[in-house]
């Protein structure tokens, strides 16, 4: 199998410090696979399932991407080599050093049945710096993409009517899309390299009979039925992002079909992006809570961690198409993860700004508004600068004796950004004011673990009370969380000009 050789981009990587954790009894699942998509193709990566955990063998890394690997038992670790730079894995630790520096890893490498196994985040945390290139992590969708391939996440619903069906594309980020009829079908092409598909099974009609993945890896087919006679395409914008065509399938009585079947508009709702500016390259956004940590819940029902993650989406297709910035969710599906892991994931990423959005809750529930915090370490302050001097520690080499590295006190990082952090949180506020209720103290300092850590300027986001039942609906809701998106992008776009002067 040939191995991928992907675009060189820019590598990103950061010093952190990560717990040590033990293994534990294991538990294996049935292995599945990741495609893995570049520009030289798909690959498939098997994947195994252990105590719930994603992980991916080191051999198989080998093979799809050209590594090479070498074990040293005497030291009980891995160095997985590419082009002269090396990531060295030590079993059952939650850090890896690549080339010299410390990467924290979700979950410990294991060695398994004369088999070294990784979790899939030690992919686009460590693989992504030797490799010199971005790879994308998509777990929902089972997908690995490597370099500057074009994968938007293209959502299809049906929605099937007595004189017509209508099939709608939800595109993130908003792409262009061409109609062209074949005999017996309609094959939909946008303009990417392929598509992060998502299909629903169809409603019992007799306009369309089947909605499948078209032969080239850009195009969808829509297999029409008996009664179809024309279509006729619309697009619209979903939000700012996001784009939206629907395809109405319509039969030959229909008073309002087209003659022939209709062409695609030229023209399409696609926003132009900004060149990435040198203050603001990187930001991660943070979905608060997620998987077992449900956050809090309003009385009808309305979960913290669904809200914070939707609202991050709509940010990361604003920033995408608005600021041509590079976005990282810390999650970007249902899952659980640590305070110390989402600052710890911006550091790796090497991050210009981290936002972490929650909803809030009170005892009262007369209580709304949002609120916007960055963090005080009045009290550990002088301590943390003090201990920042004494850092270094030792960690064992392979083949034998040790090195002394230089770690970064989760206490110290974020207490240097602590004036451009205020400055963020000053310009959220006055953005989100005048679109949303805000709290009578909108700006506020806390000791938000989630913020400790964060080696960036970094902000913590309240966007509103689920505990308040008019908040709540209005959390639940799309355009209460395109609001708060839009706010949020106007409060970069300041900050970004208060760091390039």
């Amino acid at each position: 199998m040939k191995p991928l050789i992907p675009r060189r981009v820019r590598g990103v990587a950061l010093l952190v410090l990560a717990s040590i954790v033990g293994a534990g009894p294991l538990t294996f699942a049935q292995p599945a696979s990741l495609a893995v998509l570049s520009r030289d193709g798909r690959k498939p990566l098997p994947i195994t399932t252990i105590n719930n955990q994603d992980y991916v063998a080191v051999d198989d890394i080998n093979t799809v991407f050209g590594t090479t690997s070498r074990e040293d038992r005497l030291a009980g670790g891995l160095t997985v080599t590419l082009r002269g730079r090396s990531i060295v894995v030590t079993a059952d630790q939650n850090v890896v050093s690549v080339s010299g520096r410390l990467v924290s890893l979700p979950s410990p490498p294991l060695r398994r049945d004369n088999r070294w196994f990784v979790p899939a985040d030690f992919l686009p945390r460590a693989m992504s710096l030797i490799l010199d290139t971005r790879l994308d992590l998509r777990r929902a969708a089972r997908l690995l993409i490597v370099g500057d391939v074009r994968v938007p996440r293209v959502v299809a619903r049906v929605d099937a009517g007595t004189t017509n069906v209508a099939v709608t594309f939800e595109v993130t980020p908003n792409t262009e899309a061409r109609v062209t009829t074949q005999p017996g079908r309609l094959v939909v092409q946008f303009d990417a390299d392929v598509l992060d598909l998502a299909l629903p099974s169809l409603p019992p009609q007799t306009f369309l009979l089947g909605l499948t993945p078209g032969d080239a890896p850009n195009t969808v087919v829509l297999t029409t039925g008996p009664r179809y006679a024309s279509f006729r395409v619309t697009t619209s914008q979903a939000d700012a992002g996001s784009g939206r065509v629907t395809i109405d399938l319509l039969p030959a009585t229909t008073t309002d079909a087209p003659a022939a079947p209709a062409a695609v508009p030229d023209s399409r709702l696609v926003i132009p992006s900004q060149s990435p500016s040198g203050g603001l390259r990187t930001v991660v956004i943070d979905p608060g809570h997620g998987g077992e940590e449900l956050g809090t819940q309003g009385a009808n029902g309305t979960l913290e961690k669904d809200v914070t993650l939707s609202v991050a989406r709509r940010l990361r297709t604003l920033i995408e198409s608005r600021l041509g910035a590079r976005v990282f969710l810390t999650r970007d599906d249902d899952r659980t993860l640590s305070l110390d892991d989402r600052s710890a994931f911006a550091n790796n990423h090497q991050a210009d700004v981290f936002l972490s959005i929650h909803a809030n809750s009170a005892v009262r529930p007369a209580l709304k508004g949002a609120e916007v915090y960055f963090l005080t370490v009045e009290r550990a302050e002088a301590e943390a600068r003090k201990r920042a001097g004494d850092s270094a520690t030792s960690l064992p080499a392979l083949g034998g004796g040790a090195r002394e590295i230089d770690l970064i006190l989760w206490e110290t990082a974020q207490a240097r950004y602590l004036e451009q952090s205020a400055a963020l949180a000053g310009f959220v506020e006055p953005a989100m004011t005048g679109r949303i209720a805000m709290s009578p103290r909108a700006v506020q300092q806390a000791p938000f673990r989630v913020l400790v850590g964060a080696n960036m300027p970094a902000a913590l986001v309240e966007i509103g009370y689920l505990s308040n039942a008019e908040q709540e609906a209005q959390l639940a809701t799309g355009g209460y969380q395109d609001l708060v998106a839009q706010a949020l992008l106007d409060a970069l776009i300041k900050f970004r000009e208060f760091l390039e002067h």
